[in-house]
This record gives C-alpha cells, sequence and structure tokens, in this order.
C-alpha cells in the first residue's frame, strides 16, 4: 500500500470533525482549539501504537501489513492529515 494509492478525493471519516464551541468569548477559542487538536494527535498516536501491537496474522486479517502501518505513518497524506487537525 503506497502513499499514492489513496486518493485525495475521497472523504476522511477516520478524522473526527471538530466540536462546536459554545459562544465563549474569543479568548477562549484559541485554547480550546489548541486543547482540542492535541487530543486528537493523541488519539491518532494510541491508535497507531495499537496497530503496531498486533501481530502479523491479525494485521493479515484486517488486510493490511506492519509495512503498510509504517508506510502510513511516514506517508505525506499522513503528514498533510495531522498538520490539517492541529
Amino acid at each position: 500500500m503506497s502513499c499514492s494509492s489513496t486518493t485525495r478525493g475521497s472523504p476522511d471519516t477516520s478524522r473526527p470533525s471538530l466540536p462546536a464551541f459554545p459562544d465563549l468569548r474569543w479568548s477562549w477559542q484559541l485554547p480550546l482549539a489548541l486543547l482540542t487538536g492535541i487530543a486528537l494527535g493523541l488519539e491518532r498516536r494510541r491508535q497507531y501504537r495499537e496497530l503496531l501491537e498486533l501481530d502479523d496474522r491479525l494485521l493479515a486479517d484486517m488486510g493490511l501489513s506492519r509495512t503498510d502501518v509504517e508506510e502510513v505513518r511516514r506517508c505525506s497524506l499522513y503528514v498533510d492529515a495531522w498538520r490539517d487537525s492541529r
């Protein structure tokens, strides 16, 4: 599974949408957005770690290989998604 095999036109359903903040003063919106971005990054990192903990047989049952998981982490699309979620 190479980075180029993923189409950019497909919607990203794995990325949770950011919550709509209540009508707070503008000074609170930036810290809340930063904390939300940090939480999303930590969740993504946890999911990646969980995938790497699975053995090769379980990954193959999902149609993945260890190389696929590691390649997606290094892929520019992953980096773009990480940057966009911040």
